[in-house]
């Protein structure tokens, strides 16, 4: 159950919520056949890229 609470509390951030809007965006406009600009999809594809292939391991103070 505490595991839960702290996913939940996860998905209220604000880079969580913008990811999740862009997403939202992204599928409306598909499926709706409303022509999406290059800019649009660039930026949709580098924030799922950022989350699907960022390394959780990674050791961030030695950046």
């Amino acid at each position: 159950m505490q595991e839960l609470k702290e996913n939940l509390a996860g998905l209220l951030k604000v880079k969580t919520i913008l990811t999740l809007m862009i997403i939202i965006v992204f599928c409306y406009k598909t499926l709706a056949d409303i022509e999406l600009t290059s800019e649009f999809v660039m930026i949709a594809s580098a924030v799922v890229t950022y989350y699907f292939a960022k390394d959780k391991n990674i050791d961030t103070e030695r950046l």
